[in-house]
């Protein structure tokens, strides 16, 4: 997994990637995600352009530096999570601060301030701490695919990108989540089935 300049590298857990800003941004203008519909990829190019412009020359944004109203058609599928220390096992606190409108939609409830471990909306709970966890380990945007069988048994294929912003420079103090879900046609075998 590679990371902005001076970003650790670690282990891609569960099949996790991710890339430094500018590399992501070269995909994208590469075509090398343009399997994906143009409005996805305009949305995360989008994001991530954004994002990478308020970094600057630093690792990763402050949260200050994000204005909502700068992205507003994202906003419904935007989750800004809070990292609120670490576990006895060494393992990120992870929260939801802001959940988009058509995040809610997807849960069936409102995970506002509650433990991700309380309102995710992932393959598991283990898939989603993963991402979290290899965001604020790496420091460097995290970009996944996935599909899945929903809560009333349909095929649904998510683009997500994972954008950390922090407080001090160094640690990740939030992370801003996009994602996007496409229903799909035809029968495929997921690996679970998402609550």
């Amino acid at each position: 997994m590679t990371g902005v300049t001076g970003a650790p590298t670690i282990p891609a857990p569960l099949g996790v990637t991710g890339w430094a800003a500018e590399d992501l941004l070269e995909k994208l203008g590469a075509g090398t995600l343009d399997e994906l519909p143009v409005s996805v990829v305009a949305a995360i190019r989008t994001l991530v352009t954004y994002w990478n412009d308020k970094r600057g020359t630093r690792a990763m944004p402050s949260r200050v530096d994000f204005d909502p109203m700068d992205v507003p058609r994202l906003l419904p599928r935007l989750l800004l999570i809070d990292v609120e220390g670490v576990r006895s096992d060494g393992a990120g606190i992870f929260r939801y601060r802001v959940v988009g409108g058509i995040e809610v939609a997807n849960r069936g409830h409102n995970p506002t301030g509650r433990l991700v471990e309380e309102g995710f909306y992932a393959e598991s709970l283990e898939n989603a701490l993963a991402h979290y966890e290899a965001v604020r380990q790496a420091k460097c945007p995290i970009y996944d695919r996935v599909t899945f069988l929903d809560d009333r048994s349909r095929p649904v294929h998510e683009d997500t990108i994972l954008l950390p912003f922090s407080e001090d420079g160094t640690t990740v103090s939030q992370i801003l989540v996009y994602s996007e879900q496409l229903p799909l046609e035809g029968a495929f075998k997921p690996s679970e089935t998402r609550r």
